[in-house]
C-alpha cells in the first residue's frame, strides 16, 4: 500500500559541487560519499516542505535508514557541478522510500544529456522510542498530507 498514491511525487533537484574532501587520491568522488549526498538531499527535501529533521524529531517522528541501494554509472570528479534529483517513490504506514538520480550538469553523455553519475534509493523506517528502545512507529497523517502537497 502506498500512502502517498501510486506515482512518484514531488521530484525536486538540489545542486551540489564536488570538493576535494569528496574525492579519493585520484580526484574521483569516493563511492561512499554518494550516501552522504543522498542524506543531504533528503534533509533538503524535507525542508522544502517547511519542516526540518529536528522538528520532526520533536514531533516524535524519527527516521532511520532500513535499506540503501546505489548503482554507479560514471564517476564524478573534483570540481564537477552535480544535480541531485530526489523524490518519494513509495510509502507505507511506517516507511518512506526516497529515490535519487545524480547527474553531472557540467559534463554531457554521448547524446548531449547531463552525464548520469549514480542512481539509488533509501528506504527510511519511522521509529519512536519506547522504554529507551527504538521501535517501528506509524508515520503521522499530517506528514503524509504535507509531503503530498506540490512544492
Amino acid at each position: 500500500m502506498n500512502e502517498l498514491g501510486g506515482e512518484p511525487i514531488n521530484r525536486l533537484t538540489f545542486p551540489y559541487r564536488v570538493f576535494y574532501a569528496d574525492t579519493d587520491a585520484g580526484g574521483v568522488v569516493y563511492y561512499a560519499q554518494y550516501l552522504r549526498m543522498f542524506e543531504l538531499a533528503r534533509a533538503l527535501y524535507i525542508e522544502a516542505f517547511g519542516m526540518s529533521l529536528p522538528q520532526l524529531e520533536r514531533e516524535g517522528c524519527l527516521f532511520v535508514c532500513r535499506r540503501a541501494e546505489i548503482d554507479y554509472h560514471s564517476p564524478a570528479r573534483l570540481g564537477d557541478s552535480l544535480d541531485i534529483h530526489t523524490w518519494i517513490s513509495g510509502s507505507g504506514k511506517t516507511f518512506l522510500t526516497f529515490e535519487y538520480e545524480i547527474v553531472c550538469s557540467s559534463r554531457v553523455d554521448g547524446e548531449g544529456q547531463p552525464l548520469r553519475i549514480v542512481t539509488g534509493l533509501t528506504k527510511m523506517a519511522s521509529v519512536g522510542q519506547k522504554d529507551g528502545r527504538l521501535m517501528p512507529s506509524r508515520i503521522p497523517a499530517w506528514l503524509f498530507d504535507r509531503l503530498a502537497q506540490p512544492v
